[in-house]
């Protein structure tokens, strides 16, 4: 089953992809709030994470505030 998921708070663009796809495609909001991940140096802590592993972000959302997902289920 396939998603679109809106860049939090694009009221006009929910609106619209709602309009055009709701019938067929769940439009979803975004849910998260900011990185969960923080960013501490510390010595005496050891760094867990050796690569990110989270790619570059898809180019619809960053141009478009929305992406289009596959979800099995």
């Amino acid at each position: 089953m396939h998603y679109i998921v809106v860049r939090r708070a694009d009221f006009q663009g929910y609106d619209l992809l709602h309009k055009a796809f709701g019938q067929k495609v769940p439009v979803v909001w975004e849910r998260r709030h900011s990185e969960r991940r923080q960013n501490t140096h510390s010595s005496c802590k050891q760094e867990r994470r050796y690569i990110n592993r989270r790619g570059a972000p898809p180019a619809s959302w960053t141009a478009l505030g929305f992406v289009v997902v596959e979800r099995e289920g």
